[in-house]
C-alpha cells in the first residue's frame, strides 16, 4: 500500500468513508464492519486498533445511549455500529498516511500552499499541545490541585486552561519565528519529492469510484429510496 501515490490512499480511503455514510440497511452497516475489522490485520494495524478502542468506546456508547433514547434499539445499534466503521476507517486512513503526505496531496491538487500549511501544521500541533496537556495536569496534581470531573472542581480547571493557553501562544511564536527563517513567503516553492499518478494509481482510483456509483446505487434502491 506504501508504493502507491497518496492520493491514491486518500481517495480509496474517503471513497470508504462516504459508502458508510450512504449505507442505509442495518445488514450492509454489519458487513461493513466485518470487513472493516478484517482488513485490519492484513494492515498491520489490528493492535493499534485495539489501543484506538479506548477512545471509540465511550463516544459509541453515548451514542448508543442518546440513539436509544430518542430512536429505537434497532436505530440507535445501527448508527453505533456506523459509528464505529467511520471511526476505524478514519483510522486506517491516517494511519497510512502522513501527515506530510496530506499536506503535498493538497498542494498537488491544486489548493494553496498556505492552506495546506495551515492543514499539517494544525495536525502536528494538536497531538503536541495532548502532550503539553498532560505534562500541566501532572505538574498541578503534584501541587496538590484536584483535578478529578467534579462539579466542585471547575474552578480548578482554569490552573489548565492559562498554562495551556500561554504555552499556545509561545508554540505559535515558535512557528512563526521558524517560518520567517525559512522564507515561507518565497514564491516558486519545489519539493524534495516528486508525487506521480502512476497507472495502478489511476485504475485503482477508477475502479474505488466505479465500486463506490454502484455501491451507492444498490443501497439507495435496495432501501426503498
Amino acid at each position: 500500500m506504501k508504493r502507491l501515490d497518496p492520493r491514491t490512499r486518500l481517495a480509496v480511503g474517503f471513497l470508504a468513508i462516504a459508502a458508510v455514510v450512504a449505507t442505509r440497511r442495518s445488514s450492509t452497516v454489519v458487513a461493513e464492519l466485518i470487513a472493516v475489522v478484517g482488513i485490519l490485520p492484513l494492515l498491520g494495524l489490528i493492535r493499534p486498533w485495539i489501543s484506538s478502542l479506548k477512545f471509540m468506546l465511550p463516544v459509541t456508547v453515548l451514542v448508543f445511549l442518546v440513539g436509544t433514547i430518542s430512536f429505537s434499539l434497532g436505530e440507535a445499534l445501527f448508527l453505533s455500529i456506523r459509528l464505529v466503521n467511520l471511526l476505524t476507517l478514519s483510522f486506517v486512513v491516517f494511519q497510512k498516511v502522513t501527515v506530510k503526505e496530506i499536506g503535498e496531496s493538497a498542494r498537488k491538487i491544486g489548493l494553496p500552499y498556505g492552506f495546506s500549511f495551515i492543514l499539517t501544521s494544525s495536525m502536528r500541533y494538536v497531538p503536541l499541545l495532548g502532550d503539553r496537556l498532560a505534562g500541566i495536569m501532572d505538574a498541578q496534581r503534584s501541587r496538590g490541585i484536584d483535578l478529578r470531573p467534579r462539579l466542585r472542581n471547575i474552578p480548578n480547571f482554569l490552573a489548565l486552561a492559562v498554562p495551556l493557553l500561554v504555552q499556545s501562544f509561545v508554540l505559535s511564536e515558535q512557528l512563526a519565528m521558524a517560518m520567517e527563517a525559512r522564507g515561507f513567503s518565497i514564491k516558486g516553492r519545489t519539493f524534495r519529492k516528486l508525487m506521480r499518478l502512476g497507472p495502478v494509481d489511476w485504475i485503482l482510483m477508477a475502479l474505488s469510484t466505479g465500486l463506490f456509483a454502484l455501491f451507492v446505487s444498490w443501497e439507495v434502491l435496495g432501501s426503498g429510496g
